[in-house]
């Protein structure tokens, strides 16, 4: 494969070690055991194959010293990163300061601080990539901020916006994407996914 660690786990370079930790989980459920979404998808040993390189893939991110070293190499490639998470610290970028103020603009806000204030979106009948980007601008939020917040890749969420089916991973991806994407932005994950999904032209 030829992706990088963080897109195996599908984060953003300057995620947190706790957005890494998630990604991971979920990266795991995908292909751990009979009863995930990819088991009718994929053989006994694509499945081995992925949980191999999303160990891999954890095992170098969640260890600030080999993940250093890993930044430095995919910098060397032109891939932007920050310094990986030291032991009882945080990147701005991926969480507010004390008291959820934001130090810019663009800094991803905080799902737990801005729960109250928001409130659910209704998702129309027809959901396609436009209708993703209009949900998603009437949040205010950036394709980086959410993300950051749904732990889905950047390219992803874009590709999903643009209906590029071909350059998704597939259906049962695509479905987790989506899911996640509902939830960054709070509308109905059900809704939104099921709606998408009618008008799939990927593999």
């Amino acid at each position: 494969m030829n992706k990088n660690y963080y897109e195996i786990l599908g984060v953003a370079p300057h995620s947190g070690s706790g957005q890494i930790q998630a990604a991971y989980r979920f990266a795991r459920s995908l292909y751990s055991g009979e009863a995930t979404p990819t088991y009718g998808l994929l053989t006994a040993q694509e499945r081995d194959q992925m949980l191999a390189l999303v160990e891999e893939a954890y095992a170098a991110l969640s260890n600030p010293n080999v993940r250093r070293d890993y930044d430095i190499h995919l910098t060397a490639q032109g891939v932007r990163t920050l310094p990986p998470q030291e032991p009882g610290s945080v990147h701005p970028e991926a969480n507010p300061p004390e008291g959820g103020r934001l130090s810019r603009p663009n800094q991803v806000p905080d799902p737990a601080l801005t729960e109250v204030a928001v409130e659910p979106a209704r998702v129309p009948e027809m959901v396609n990539g436009s209708v993703l980007k209009a949900l998603r601008e009437s949040r205010h939020l950036s394709i980086d901020q959410i993300a950051a917040l749904s732990k889905v890749g950047a390219r992803f969420l874009r590709a999903l916006e643009e209906d590029r089916h071909e350059a998704l991973p597939g259906r049962v991806f695509a479905r987790g994407f989506l899911i996640e994407f509902a939830r960054a932005i709070r509308v109905s994950d059900t809704e939104l996914v099921e709606r998408y999904l009618r008008h799939w032209t990927g593999k």
